[in-house]
């Protein structure tokens, strides 16, 4: 198959590296052509691992004709078999797309972000009618795809768990040791970490008043917070209100890193605090490197998390509900290990990376039948 990985969105998280993991494992079964913005973080990782790309600057997206030619033009040129979008942004570039090429792909939608109100208008059933497959990440998305998408593409939407690679090995005690030194925390100390996209909606400022709570009733934990900052001005508020509460020794701060499963290990718990959250990659990847969980109880989280055993689930937006999961994993590190091994057995189940792309390339064969 010529396929196209089309993700013309600028930032770098989720939902973009799975775009750049979709190009890098099929690429080696199949030709894969990268379309993506060319001032967008993405560009990077497709020329490092030189997966074939080609830049394209977003339009006027809700009704992109301009653009949507251009595309049509690369569609053509490539002979492309089928169009993979993963931005929700990208939808109507890729059905007018579509519609203007003379190939004619297939078109594949990953859904990765929830959907809350119905889609059913014209401009919409036009978009919609043109994806031939819409992929959702949890059974949750799935249903309000079905509630929410014109009824004549319910059937087209099945779903497909992401896969979450393994670390394998796991990092060994003096690592371990090694990373907490470089991170001035305490070989002993309970650490809890939070990774993601620092902005409001992720929760990081839950993570510090749940620290501020366990300080106040005498417990000694330490927080990591690791991210790109989304908006500066957040994550300077947070390192203003951990001042000002006189967490500066008890707080780190790291921006994006490469192997987060790695600084992962390093801590006693990873939390996932957004307030609504459709999947929670951050908490399958954290089971898989062998460390406890922590999650809201909303959007996809429980399909993820089973709370109590393969980890812990608390009231999103309630810092004190957070303070009271942290107290009682640092309470009792035999519970907190027994989660982490029955979280990690799931993950390797439901969430396997292999799997995962084996099952996603299933999908794509059956449609050129």
């Amino acid at each position: 198959m010529r396929l196209l990985e089309l993700c013309l969105s600028p930032d770098l998280g989720g939902l973009e590296l799975y775009a750049y993991r979709c190009a890098l494992e099929l690429d080696k079964t199949d030709e894969v052509l990268g379309v993506i913005n060319p001032q967008g973080r993405l560009r990077d990782y497709f020329s490092e691992q030189g997966i074939s790309w080609t830049g394209l600057q977003p339009g006027f997206r809700p009704l992109p004709l301009l653009t949507a030619k251009k595309l049509a033009k690369i569609i053509d040129q490539h002979e492309i078999d089928l169009l993979h979008v993963h931005w929700g942004k990208d939808l109507p570039l890729a059905a007018w797309a579509r519609t203007l090429s003379h190939s004619k792909p297939r078109v594949v939608h990953t859904r990765q972000m929830q959907i809350t109100r119905p889609k059913t208008d014209r401009y919409h059933r036009f978009i919609y009618q043109n994806m031939d497959l819409i992929l959702a990440i949890t059974q949750r998305l799935e249903s309000d795809l079905k509630k929410f998408l014109p009824a004549e593409v319910e059937n087209r939407i099945v779903t497909l768990y992401y896969g979450v690679k393994s670390p394998g090995m796991l990092i060994d005690q003096a690592t371990r040791q090694q990373l907490r030194q470089e991170l001035d925390v305490p070989e002993q100390a309970f650490l809890a970490g939070i990774f993601g996209r620092i902005k409001q909606s992720k929760g990081q400022y839950l993570l510090i008043e749940a620290i501020k709570k366990l300080h106040s009733q005498g417990k000694t934990a330490y927080g990591l917070i690791v991210g790109h900052p989304m908006d500066p001005a957040y994550l300077a508020q947070l390192k203003q209100d951990v001042r000002e509460s006189g967490l500066d020794p008890y707080i780190r701060f790291m921006d994006f890193v490469n192997e987060p499963q790695r600084w992962m290990q390093v801590c006693d718990t990873v939390i996932l605090a957004s307030q609504e959250e459709t999947f929670g990659l951050v908490l399958a990847e954290a089971m898989q490197a062998g460390v406890t969980v922590i999650g809201t109880n909303s959007g996809g989280v429980p399909e993820i998390i089973e709370h109590g055993q393969s980890g812990l689930l608390f009231e999103a937006g309630d810092s004190e509900a957070l303070a009271a999961q942290l107290a009682l994993l640092q309470d009792d590190p035999q519970q907190s290990a027994s989660l982490a091994q029955a979280g990690r057995e799931r993950a390797a189940q439901l969430f396997d990376y292999a799997g995962h792309f084996s099952a996603l390339r299933d999908y794509m064969t059956k449609l050129q039948d």
